[in-house]
């Protein structure tokens, strides 16, 4: 088990992007434009998660969270 740390936090949750990344093909520059016209409700959750992961990232890589 790994220790907490940012740096493990920060690895973990881009870890989680990119298998979303390679999995559902969502491209962090596109927007929701990758869940236009799309009837695949899997789909549009995945790229709800994978958003907020993408916020969540950067939150904590930029520094603005509270602890």
């Amino acid at each position: 088990m790994l220790r907490f740390s940012k740096q493990n936090l920060l690895t973990q949750l881009q870890n989680k992007i990119v298998k979303m990344e390679s999995i559902w093909g969502f491209v962090p520059d596109n927007g929701t434009n990758q869940i236009k016209d799309k009837t695949d409700f899997d789909r549009v959750v995945a790229y709800g998660e994978y958003n907020s992961l993408l916020e969540v990232y950067e939150s904590i890589k930029n520094g603005d969270y509270f602890i």
